[in-house]
């Protein structure tokens, strides 16, 4: 029953954890903050087009997930970074043995297709919906787009690398 328990727990947190990446609409508080991580020029630089100013995001869930949002001015791409580090997870939650780790290490095992992308972050893969990061405490998911195009992953690999060194 433990086990059940555990894995309808965990495909809540999943969902939880998709539909706030692909539709979150809170306002970002707290100390930390995404759109820190990487400048509406350097997102410019790498999507190659203008982008509107950052939209702040805080899930306020559980997961303590907060996002930073940029739209391209054509509307043809977004930018999105998500992040979940473990020090932000709720009490309860980390204490039924969640981390952002752990929630990484699942979401890995439940995603396909992915692609394994090597030389980002301590971990990485490539599935809907975009760039999965896994970096110490740290879970950042970078979308950009469409996963079945490969310039994407591209632009992708770019802005993690930049929000990875700033850290």
């Amino acid at each position: 029953m433990k086990i059940f328990y555990s894995i309808v727990k965990f495909q809540s947190v999943v969902i939880i954890i998709l539909l706030t990446a692909i539709c979150g609409t809170l306002h970002a508080a707290g100390s930390f903050d995404p759109c820190d991580l990487i400048t509406k020029g350097e997102v410019e630089k790498f999507v190659g087009e203008p982008v509107g100013a950052p939209e702040h995001k805080d899930t306020k869930n559980p997961l303590g997930q907060k996002m930073c949002l940029y739209n391209t001015v054509s509307l043809s791409r977004l930018v999105q970074i998500s992040v979940i580090r473990s020090a932000d997870i709720s009490k309860e939650v980390r204490e039924g043995g969640q981390s952002a780790a752990s929630i990484y290490k699942t979401t890995k095992e439940m995603l396909t297709p992915l692609e394994e992308v090597k030389g980002i972050g301590d971990d990485a893969f490539w599935a809907m919906p975009g760039l999965h990061i896994l970096k110490g405490d740290i879970y950042i998911l970078v979308s950009v787009g469409n996963t079945s195009k490969h310039e994407n992953l591209e632009i992708a690999k770019k802005i993690a690398e930049k929000v990875l060194i700033n850290l």
